[in-house]
């Protein structure tokens, strides 16, 4: 049996009449194939419980994997969501075997990452997954995707972060088990089933950098020496110079300017973006949402709303060449929106989404705005980073 994709939505004031609706509409796409695993989401208008109570009652049976979304479901059609909440659910059909769900909640997140790599292959007799859908709790990241390649080496994993509206803490992982505030889930692919993968960094290097010489965690201490927040501001050419002698938030004024650490490859470079979050005054150093080492190349980037806006395009063609995909051969889509992104560009988002429509007319997608994405990069491996799009194109195996 080859791999059906269903997406479904649903916005109902009603988290249980929402879900139903979502799950009807996905049903309706697999064409009679059985459910193997449902990757879901929801905004954090609905309480994360409830809504996964609702998917369980639904999809009796079913595994269920995801996080809740920033913003609203992102659909060809735009942004759903009406300010009453909107829930998602991708069905992935086939035969026993083609789909696996684990997840783990352990506090440290390389062995968090191990747990969950470890159980799914176990429940796939020893099999490697194709790829690995990823969802987490914004935090440790790195060292989750770390911890899976000691299981998986070289299976390529694509995701993001959980969100909420407001970066105050709401959001969810949804596991096999329950709503957790904090873990990690995983969705493996297995069997007759072709993958395309992207992960986009929309963004271009101005050719101002420093060297991270003090770290901790994600938090960035010095750059060249001097405190982080001095050398950000300076970068920032006056659009956070009040927090800088106050301290306070700058994810606004950095979401076109942000910064990334260089990775050279063998052929180009590759830029991991990083979102700076706070800076704290009195200390001189700001806070990220990514992880910067010593010694890190960090490069101030620069985008725009239409650089954003197209490349959703971009990262549709990457994904197609990378997997030896035409448009013709996409059962279903999974993208990755990160919120920060999405936020600088407005109601412009659903220009860029209708890019579906246009470039893969019919594929169901499921859509989610994140604090965090992660991609495999040929040559790096998995990465987590911010300010990025990632994609994952789901195929029927070649005869």
């Amino acid at each position: 049996m080859t791999v059906s994709i269903g997406v479904g939505v649903g916005d109902a004031a009603d988290v249980k009449q929402a879900v139903q609706s979502a799950v009807k509409q996905a049903r309706a796409q697999l064409g009679g194939a059985p459910a193997q695993a449902a990757y879901i989401t929801s905004t954090v208008d609905y309480d994360a419980a409830r809504v996964h109570a609702a998917f369980r009652e639904a999809l009796e049976g079913v595994p269920l994997h995801g996080v809740t979304t920033s913003l609203g479901v992102l659909t060809p059609a735009g942004v759903r969501n009406e300010g009453l909440g909107a829930v998602a659910v991708m069905l992935v059909g086939g035969a026993p075997g083609t789909a696996f769900v684990a997840y783990s909640t352990e506090a440290d997140g390389r062995r968090a990452g191990e747990a969950a790599a470890r159980e799914l292959v176990r429940q796939s007799g020893g099999k490697m997954p194709r790829m690995i859908l990823f969802n987490a709790s914004p935090g440790v990241e790195e060292a989750m995707l770390e911890g899976i390649a000691s299981v998986c080496p070289d299976v390529p994993c694509q995701g993001g972060s959980a969100a909420d509206h407001a970066i105050a803490g709401q959001w969810s992982v949804f596991t096999q088990k329950g709503a957790v505030p904090s873990g990690v889930s995983l969705l493996g692919l297995f069997g007759e089933v072709r993958i395309g993968t992207a992960l986009s960094t929309p963004y271009s290097p101005t050719g101002v950098h420093a060297r991270a010489t003090g770290t901790e965690g994600r938090t960035l201490l010095t750059l060249d020496g001097e405190p982080a927040a001095q050398v950000l501001g300076r970068w920032m050419e006056g659009s956070i110079d009040d927090q800088v002698r106050s301290g306070g938030n700058i994810l606004a004024q950095t979401a076109l300017r942000p910064i990334a650490v260089r990775r050279g490859l063998d052929s180009r470079d590759h830029y991991v973006t990083v979102h700076p979050a706070h800076v704290h005054a009195d200390q001189g150093t700001v806070d990220i949402f990514a992880r910067i080492e010593p010694n890190d190349e960090v490069c101030l980037m620069s985008g725009t709303a239409e650089g954003l806006v197209g490349d959703v395009a971009h990262l549709i063609d990457m994904a197609l060449a990378q997997g030896d995909l035409t448009a013709r051969d996409v059962k279903g889509a999974a993208l990755i929106f990160c919120a920060g992104c999405a936020g600088a560009l407005g109601p412009r988002i659903d220009e860029g989404l209708r890019t579906f429509s246009r470039l893969l007319p019919g594929v169901p997608l499921l859509g989610l705005c994140t604090f965090g994405e992660q991609g495999h990069i040929p040559g790096l491996g998995n990465v987590h980073q911010d300010l990025s799009l990632s994609l994952t194109l789901f195929a029927d195996a070649r005869p």
